[in-house]
């Protein structure tokens, strides 16, 4: 059986994410329309709390920018979109809604164009995957944060989702004789880096960096978070009695000592 390459180069991503805007833009809006996000999107907002109103906030990797505008919807002051992507950038300065909403392209392990200190909150929503250099980015958060700021991000899970796997060769899900899936296939949790599911989804194009949880929580701690909440929110019933059971995000939010 042949797997697929695990190793940290990967592609570059803004690169990657240029050439199939179309694709992803197209996947991003069936999700709105069909309010896929919005159990995330209120979980996430859940975890920030209090702390969004009249807050100053970063949407790290942004895409089109659906999780800045969810913000400034429920209390955010201001929402500064970060991502590597010149497409995306340009759909998201065309889809905000509100004076409130600016984009800059930046690299989000660098943060360069954005100065120390300056953000109550940086949110970001299923995207640290996309991100080859997750320790950087950690840095770099802190560094923009004010003192106590929170930092809430959304992943696909590392345990069960984001890890190497490859559709046809070495498929992630056992499967009934229907083809519904029983259970997630666990093969090389251990093995970080960037792998291609080889399907025809997000992942098939785009890739995925996988790493371990402890890799997310220590570095995490090390750039100088403390931990607040984790939660691994489950699909209802109707999406499959597997997906019900077993958690195919992360959602982790820390504060800034």
């Amino acid at each position: 059986m042949s797997y697929p390459s695990t190793d940290n180069s990967g592609e570059n991503m803004s690169t990657v994410y240029d050439q199939n805007v179309d694709f992803y833009i197209d996947f991003v809006d069936r999700g709105l329309n069909s309010d896929r996000y919005l159990p995330l999107l209120e979980l996430m907002t859940d975890l920030i709390g209090a702390r969004l109103n009249g807050a100053r906030v970063c949407d790290l990797c942004c895409g089109e920018g659906y999780l800045g505008r969810h913000l400034v919807a429920h209390g955010a002051r201001e929402v500064v979109g970060i991502d590597a992507s010149a497409e995306l950038i340009g759909h998201a300065r065309a889809r905000a809604n509100s004076a409130s909403l600016t984009y800059h392209r930046d690299d989000a392990q660098a943060l360069s164009s954005l100065t120390d200190g300056t953000f109550d909150v940086v949110a970001s929503q299923l995207a640290i995957m996309d991100v080859a250099d997750h320790r950087a980015l950690f840095s770099a958060v802190r560094r923009v944060l004010v003192p106590h700021g929170v930092f809430v991000f959304s992943t696909l899970h590392p345990c069960f989702k984001a890890r190497p796997f490859h559709v046809r060769d070495a498929p992630e899900n056992l499967l009934d004789e229907n083809g519904e899936p029983l259970g997630v296939v666990i093969r090389r949790y251990a093995s970080e880096g960037h792998f291609k599911s080889g399907g025809d989804g997000v992942r098939g194009h785009m890739g995925s960096y996988h790493r371990m949880l402890s890799s997310y929580v220590n570095e995490l701690i090390r750039a100088g978070f403390v931990l607040e909440r984790m939660e691994e929110p489950l699909d209802g019933p109707a999406n499959g009695a597997l997906f019900s059971e077993v958690p195919m995000v992360l959602v982790v939010a820390a504060r800034a000592n």
